[in-house]
This record gives structure tokens, sequence and C-alpha cells, in this order.
């Protein structure tokens, strides 16, 4: 009997947990600047389009604001420069900007 339900209890786990699908963070380790941004990292994305997204962004930068459907959020700086990290669903990516 407890042999029974601990087999239903591993096969729920694996049920529950198997098929979450795991966060691909990648660092950009060569980042390539345009203007004053740098694309920093990405999770689920590839860093040329997390550049692309930033190089078609044509208005200000401020503490929080929208792109391409990415939510983005001051995370460390100040008015003249910082890191912002910018989220969609699960697709996120970090940039640096400095003026």
């Amino acid at each position: 009997m407890r042999l029974t339900l601990v087999v239903i209890l591993v096969m729920c786990a694996v049920e529950f947990f198997g098929g979450r699908a795991v966060a691909q963070v990648t660092d950009c380790s060569r980042p390539r600047t345009f203007s004053n941004v740098v694309v920093s990292s990405v999770r689920n994305m590839s860093c040329a389009d997390a550049r692309a997204i930033m190089r078609r962004h044509n208005r200000s930068i401020s503490r929080s604001f929208t792109t391409s459907g990415f939510r983005c959020t001051r995370v460390s700086g100040g008015e003249l420069g910082g890191q912002w990290r910018c989220v969609r669903g699960a697709r996120a990516f970090r940039f640096e900007f400095g003026d």
C-alpha cells in the first residue's frame, strides 16, 4: 500500500513539474552598442532580437515604458542612466542606457 502511494505521488510530481519549461537565459557576451544602449542579457529570445527591439524604439527612455509589447522598468541607476528590464510573457531582456 505504501509503495503504491509513493509511486502515485512520484508520478504526480513528475507530471506537475515536468511540464514546465526551463527559462533559457543568455548573456550577450559581446554587447554591441548602438547610440548609448547596450543589451546585456536575454531570456527565451536572442540577443539580436532584443537589439532590434531597442533599435526600433524611437522615444525617450523613462523610468518605465513600453516598446514592441515589452514592458520596461528601470531596475538600477538614475535620471541619466542605468539598467532596465523589459518583459513580455516568458521573454525578457536587460539593457544599459547612459546619456
